[in-house]
């Protein structure tokens, strides 16, 4: 969602209110989940996907009617396609809810303000919105400092940071059914960030695929002929610096990751050493399979613990075959991804799942 908003954001000097679309729920084998977003300006902009394809086309068409008020802010149901005749729906034999609304994004609501500043702040906060009942569309935003807007249709306040507090500690968005009516809580966390530590050529490939898909990307080498924006663009940080001295400046928590990428002892274990003394989510390593052996030796002699160690990938990156810098970093990148969703990171034509 953020990512969506921020587009929302930089379109808000042109475009003060948009139609904006959000998947609420879903049963069964679904593109997207709860929280995924499409936006849709008057003159025809769009940002975000609500089903990858399948539904996008009437999606849009009942979200605009919303925007121009020819209809009121409502879910929308869709189920399984008809596959002889002329329905809307999901041929993966999933069903989802879309709620359809129209945002006032550069309008009065405290609410909204306060997730304009929350976007650009890169804050973590709560976006609620209900779902049902008279006050349908209402949306207020809770954050550290507790709730902005109109708390009166939401009911008991405290049953609504119940709520939201439970959905902040799985960072997952969802319907809540309150006694005001059903609430959909979506958190809006920073996004997660990865380190690469080495500026070499694979890393560069990296720092591109990974701010592809959301992630915030610093890279950490001394080396100034290597650690360029030349050869880094789309890094949003690059630290001159020894690692350890980098890594003191970036804070690291369980949805970030770091790679380190140099292959060499001297960047490695002070590096490694860092981060497994922190509470980074994800340590990987290049190197191969005697590499990572040498280095352990290394860094149980330098204090670390077998439980250490083994937080660390590596050799980092799943068994795609890679050769290239490019495919390397893919595959870093693959198994960084797995990791984060709990997935082995095998095929799925021979994984167990719906149909």
């Amino acid at each position: 969602m953020r990512e969506v908003m921020a587009t929302i954001d930089s379109w808000s000097a042109e475009v003060p209110a948009v139609a904006l679309a959000t998947v609420v729920g879903t049963a069964g084998s679904t593109p997207r989940p709860p929280g995924a977003r499409l936006a849709v300006a008057p003159d025809g902009r769009m940002v975000g996907s609500v089903s990858g394809g399948c539904l996008e086309a009437d999606v849009v068409e009942e979200a605009l009617r919303t925007l121009n008020g020819e209809a009121p802010a409502r879910v929308l149901h869709y189920g399984i396609a008809d596959e002889l005749g002329w329905s809307v729906g999901l041929a993966c034999g999933g069903e989802v809810d879309v709620f359809v609304q129209r945002l006032e994004w550069s309008g009065p609501d405290p609410a909204v303000a306060a997730l304009r500043e929350a976007v650009r702040a890169e804050r973590a906060v709560a976006w609620c919105t209900l779902l049902e009942g008279p006050a349908v569309a209402t949306s207020a935003l809770v954050t550290e400092d507790g709730l902005v807007g109109d708390p009166r249709p939401f009911g008991d306040p405290a049953e609504l940071t119940a709520a939201v507090q439970r959905r902040l500690r799985s960072g997952l968005s969802g319907v809540e059914r309150l006694a005001a009516g059903s609430v959909f809580v979506q958190p809006l966390v920073p996004a997660p960030r990865l380190v690469i530590v080495g500026a070499v050529d694979t890393g560069s490939v990296l720092s591109e695929l990974a701010k592809s898909i959301g992630y915030q990307v610093t890279v950490i080498d001394p080396r100034e002929r290597f650690c360029t924006r030349e050869r880094f663009p789309s890094a949003d940080q690059l630290l001159l610096e020894w690692p350890d001295r980098g890594l003191a400046r970036v804070a690291l928590g369980p949805r970030d990751a770091a790679v380190c990428l140099a292959h060499d002892p001297k960047f490695d274990d002070p590096t490694l050493l860092t981060l497994i003394a922190g509470r980074v989510g994800y340590i990987g390593a290049v190197g191969s399979r005697q590499t990572q052996a040498s280095r352990r030796e290394r860094l149980l002699a330098a204090g670390a613990t077998a439980a250490d160690l083994d937080r660390i990938h590596g050799p980092v990156g799943l068994d795609l075959g890679a050769a290239t810098p490019a495919e390397m970093a893919l595959s870093i990148l693959a198994e960084l991804v797995a990791v984060r969703y709990g997935r082995s990171g095998g095929a799925l034509s021979s994984t167990a799942g719906a149909a």
